[in-house]
C-alpha cells in the first residue's frame, strides 16, 4: 500500500480543538458580556435624568443630543458592539490552527468580544458634556447680565 503523504498545515487543520484554545475563547465571551452590560448600565445611568438635572451633562451638551434624541440607538451601539466582536471571535475559532502568523490574527480576533464593546463606549463617552464654545458664550453674557428671561442655552453643570 501507498502511503500518502499529509502536510503539516492539513494535519494542524484536521486536530480537534483543545482546551487551551476553548477555555479563553470563553472567557473572553464572558468577559466581554460583563464589559458590555457595565458599559450599558453606565452610559444609561449618565443619560437617565438630563431634565431632572441630577447628572453632570448640560442641557445642550453633545451627549444630552445623543441621550434625548437617540437614546436606542446610541444606547443599542454597545450591545450591537459585543455582538459583533462575538461573531469574529466564533469565525476565529472555526478557523483555528495553522501558522504562527496566522494563530496571531485569530488571537486578536479573539479579543474584539471586549475591545469592540470597549471602543463603542469609549466613542460615546467621548460626546461633550458641555455647550459648545458659541454656546457656552452666550449663555455666560446672559448670566453676566444678570440672568433674567429665559437662558439662550441649557449650559449648566451639575
Amino acid at each position: 500500500m501507498a502511503q500518502t503523504e499529509v502536510s503539516s498545515e492539513e494535519y494542524a487543520e484536521e486536530q480537534p480543538l483543545r482546551w487551551y484554545v476553548l477555555v479563553p475563547y470563553v472567557l473572553v465571551i464572558v468577559g466581554g458580556f460583563a464589559i458590555t452590560v457595565w458599559c450599558t448600565a453606565s452610559w444609561a445611568a449618565t443619560c437617565s435624568d438630563i431634565g431632572g438635572k441630577t447628572t453632570s451633562v448640560a442641557g445642550d451638551s453633545t451627549r444630552a443630543s445623543l441621550c434625548e434624541s437617540a437614546h436606542g440607538a446610541a444606547i443599542a451601539l454597545i450591545p450591537a458592539a459585543w455582538i459583533l466582536g462575538l461573531v469574529l471571535a466564533t469565525l476565529a475559532l472555526l478557523r483555528w490552527g495553522g501558522g504562527a502568523i496566522r494563530a496571531v490574527l485569530l488571537a486578536v480576533l479573539f479579543l474584539t468580544p471586549v475591545l469592540l464593546p470597549a471602543a463603542a463606549y469609549g466613542g460615546l463617552h467621548r460626546s461633550g458634556t458641555t455647550c459648545s464654545g458659541d454656546e457656552l458664550a452666550a449663555y455666560r453674557d446672559w448670566v453676566d447680565d444678570g440672568a433674567r428671561g429665559t437662558a439662550p442655552h441649557d449650559c449648566r453643570t451639575f
